[in-house]
């Protein structure tokens, strides 16, 4: 579809069917149903405009004030009937068919009546419409809210099956998706359509409204070619309080009074709204759907759309507002015990002057900061008084610039108070985030013990100065500081130097150290556990890691307090344990499920996910949709990248910019990674190093590249890391070191999940050079979806079938092998070279092989310049020498390097 389509995105089935309803004989009108906002008056524009010079289009428009006079909408039509005539069906009938017979002579194509508000027409009017329709003297597309819907007669029209009817509901997260793609003409990072869909509830005019306002003050910004969010959504811009104005002039006094009563003091008591508002009042509210009871034991009434809130408390003056919390204030019988309802009553109270007890506002600042509502947040603590309560206070604004991704800021305020507090509440205040925020700024495990030393001297002095509580106090500061430690060192993935939590299966190997200490609290357990997962991750054992660290997460629970991040930082380990033993349904459940329960922490945690999201396609073998993806989740990590992923999503886009052969990308990509704080975990260090190595490989003569691979598989002799060499000899065989294969089948027992077990297969074909053995490989890769290696591998059967003179079936696995290739959507970048066409059935170790002989080197210096044996390269050249059906060296096509 054309322009139309366009102008309507999220739409496109209901303008697809509604034009072939009317274009079609078997239905005489389309109508369109939805609430307040949902779009219709633009499906009907965008009908309209698609159907275009095929109908003559007659607008009529129904009227509120006009709803009890017959006929009153048709006045423009039969201004010439006699006012005797004006009640008569007959006489209105033959007036409006002549003034529309004379608007269908003049066109010569047929009528379309386009009705908006349909609701409001008058009975007689309906009738009048439905009776021109049934006729077959026009059609009509007709537009009306859902209530009270439709007037008798033209649901008639529908009830006899001769009109189509489409019910608008809110949008899904696809369709938003598609609106925002089609409005913003970018790409869009998937957090910013996850963020304004819930936002909006799918409602198109809402949707609309916070779209135009995050553009027009800042909050959604395009950089680099990606679109997101700078900061959290404001929800009171110019548009939304444009829209959220229009609802209020509809309503009573009372209903805007019970409106910004539910808005100031939501979730509140429907009974309490109603014996200040008016039962009507509310009443009305609630047929709107401008106000839901969300608890029907309680009555609890909200806002139907969250949105409106923000807007609503920003419209009333601070002494309006006072004087609806007294009004409010003086039938309540007790303060709101909820969490959410002590949250808005706080910050009702601020915005309007009110005094709020010190406790009631740390606890606010406590739940907002939490709730990523950090600007609440500082605000009610800053307002703490209390010098007992000051530091925790602190702790919270602290906790604030975490959020950001502000460490230093988040440091020098907890270094103030580290160590001073004067009982042990005081002393813990902020600790374990302090060790967080030490760690996020690339401080050794080591240095940041050493360093919280300072607790534990406190602690000695506070037990001299109040000995009957000594006991308690030095237990309590050496409990923190052990699960500072376990922390820090799951941080930094350190996994070699911390006790083991879990016990060992039967015949498992034995992690850590026997005879530790079991754990003081859940979170030191938890911590400890994913250490193990560590581990289990660095020795190849992807699936017993996933399992550990679904432990971990029963352990830590729900209520991280001071940790408020540890669900994001689980869930990035998870991942990790299920992309690298291959269990992509597992990483997508995980980063699926984050994402539904995250809210407004998407902002600072989205782009981890959508990295994750990229590394899956790396490995997979979709090289160009990796890049996409990954570049996208590289803009959203330089805002904020709480949990340290820039480095390594650097690295990786690097890899896979230079997989396409985008050049200058890949040379930003490796400009960002070098530049970035290197404050990874240990495995997620190795990996992206491997990375970059892989990258400069594969981007041009790298010598050494192998062993540099091979050496960062294997960090530590004294410690297993088959997992970590598993990572490099991946990488050493896709940039065709076949000789890989012999350490790669020597690890293969040890190691865990499809994806291991795929690029072992592939190994053992290489090891037997069997064309049946290869085809098998190529199987397994693509039940484990690692399209590339699969490629390979149907290109050594092709190869094998060759030599052994089967031209048929070497056709069929090189068919097969483009499969592959497609499955993958592997298309080169935007820096590619454009090469003759013979060259693109060339694998790329071939193409970077057959380069290197053009210009002259032979077998030998181009095994030295690549890396790779001799055996290798021959076997690649003859590969290609069949491929592009020439004799040797001296037939080959030219190729410009890359």
């Amino acid at each position: 579809m054309g322009a139309a389509t366009r102008v309507l995105t999220g739409r496109s089935d209901d303008l697809m069917s509604a034009v072939e309803a009317l274009q079609g004989g078997s239905h005489v009108a389309v109508f369109v149903l939805g609430d307040s906002g949902m779009g219709k008056s633009r499906l009907i524009e965008a009908v309209v405009a698609e159907l275009g010079s095929e109908v003559t289009p007659v607008p009529i428009h129904g009227s509120a004030s006009l709803s009890k006079v017959p006929y009153g909408v048709l006045g423009p039509f039969i201004v010439e009937l006699p006012v005797q005539e004006a009640t008569s069906q007959l006489a209105v009938l033959r007036t409006l068919w002549a003034h529309l017979e004379e608007q269908k002579r003049a066109t010569q194509k047929p009528l379309l009546l386009i009705v908006d508000d349909a609701h409001d027409l008058d009975e007689a009017t309906a009738g009048i419409l439905a009776e021109l329709a049934a006729a077959g003297w026009a059609k009509l597309l007709v537009g009306a809210a859902a209530r009270p819907g439709l007037p008798e007669p033209l649901l008639q029209l529908w009830f006899e099956g001769i009109a189509e009817r489409h019910d608008l509901r809110p949008l899904t997260l696809p369709q938003t998706t598609e609106m925002l793609e089609g409005k913003l003409g970018s790409q869009v990072l998937p957090n910013v359509a996850e963020i304004l869909w819930e936002a909006s509830g799918g409602n198109p005019m809402l949707l609309n409204g916070l779209l135009d306002d995050a553009k027009n003050d800042g909050t959604l910004l395009r950089r680099n070619g990606v679109w997101l969010f700078t900061r959290h959504l404001n929800s009171h811009g110019d548009r939304l309080t444009d829209v959220v104005r229009r609802q209020l002039l509809l309503r009573s006094p009372e209903e805007r009074q019970a409106l910004n009563l539910v808005a100031l003091a939501e979730p509140v008591s429907r009974e309490l709204i109603e014996s200040v508002a008016g039962e009507v009042a509310v009443g009305a509210l609630i047929d709107s759907e401008l106000i839901r009871v969300t608890d029907s034991g309680t009555g609890e009434l909200r806002l139907w759309h969250t949105v409106y809130g923000d807007t609503l408390r920003n419209l009333i003056s601070p002494a309006r507002s006072l004087q609806l919390r007294q009004s409010l204030l003086r039938k309540m019988d007790s303060e709101p015990t909820s969490a959410e309802g002590l949250l808005r009553h706080v910050s009702w109270s601020i915005e309007c002057g009110a005094e709020v007890e010190d406790r009631q506002l740390l606890r606010a600042a406590v739940l907002a900061s939490r709730l990523y509502e950090d600007e609440l947040a500082r605000k009610a603590a800053g307002l703490v008084k209390d010098p007992e309560l000051q530091m925790a206070a602190r702790a919270v604004i602290a906790r604030t610039r975490y959020n950001a991704s502000d460490y230093a800021a988040a440091r020098d305020i907890l270094d103030a108070d580290f160590g001073q507090g004067t009982s042990i509440p005081g002393l813990l205040a902020g600790s374990l985030l302090w060790a967080a925020v030490m760690s996020a700024l690339g401080h050794a495990p080591a240095e940041i013990m050493d360093r919280a030393q300072v607790l534990q001297r406190a602690a000695e002095r506070l037990a001299e100065a109040t000995p009957d509580d000594a006991g308690n106090i030095l237990a309590a500061v050496r409990e923190r500081l052990d699960t500072m430690e376990a922390m820090i060192l799951a941080l930094a993935g350190e996994y070699e130097q911390a006790p083991a939590e879990r016990a060992p299966a039967e015949g498992a190997p034995v992690a850590g150290v026997a005879g530790t200490k079991p754990a003081a609290n859940t979170l030191q357990r938890a911590f400890r556990l994913c250490l193990d997962a560590a581990r289990l991750l660095a020795a190849g054992k992807g699936l017993s890691a996933l399992a550990v660290m679904s432990q971990a997460v029963e352990a830590a629970g729900a209520d991280h307090d001071e940790l408020y991040f540890l669900t994001d930082f689980l869930v990035v380990r998870s991942a990790s344990a299920a992309i690298h033993s291959g269990d992509w349904q597992s990483a997508e459940n995980l980063l699926t499920g984050f994402v539904a329960g995250s809210g407004p922490s998407l902002i600072s945690f989205g782009g981890g996910v959508h990295a994750a999201h990229g590394i899956v396609l790396l490995y997979q073998g979709k090289a160009a949709q990796a890049l996409n993806t990954l570049s996208a989740a590289l803009e959203a990590l330089r805002l904020t990248d709480p949990q340290q992923l820039f480095p390594l999503t650097a690295a990786m886009a690097f890899a896979a910019a230079a997989e396409v052969g985008a050049q200058t990308k890949a040379e930003l990509f490796l400009g960002d990674f070098e530049s970035a704080p290197a404050a990874l975990p240990r495995y997620m260090r190795s990996l992206a190093a491997m990375a970059v190595v892989y990258g400069k490989a594969r981007l041009g003569n790298y010598p050494g590249a192998i062993a540099e691979l091979k050496r960062l598989g294997c960090p530590d002799p004294e410690m297993d890391t088959a997992g970590l060499e598993l990572d490099a000899l991946a990488f050493c065989l896709a940039l065709g070191d076949t000789d890989s294969a012999t350490r790669l089948l020597e690890l293969r027992a040890g190691l865990e999940g499809p994806r291991p077990e795929a690029i072992c297969a592939y190994a053992a074909a290489i090891s037997t050079d069997n064309a049946a053995d290869h085809l098998e490989a190529a199987k397994t890769c693509e039940a484990a979806e690692l399209w590339s290696f699969a490629a390979l591998a149907y290109d050594a059967a092709a190869h094998a079938y060759r030599s052994a003179g089967d031209t048929l079936r070497e056709r069929m696995a090189n068919a097969q092998r483009k499969r592959c290739l497609d499955r993958a959507d592997d298309l080169p970048g935007e820096d590619t070279a454009k090469n003759d066409d013979s060259l693109g059935i060339l694998t790329r170790r071939e193409r970077d092989i057959v380069a290197l002989a053009v210009r002259g080197l032979t077998d030998r210096q181009i095994a030295a310049e690549l890396q790779v044996s001799v055996r290798t390269v021959e076997g690649h050249l003859y590969r290609s020498y069949a491929k592009l059906n020439v004799k040797g060296r001296e037939q080959l096509p030219g190729i410009d390097e890359r």
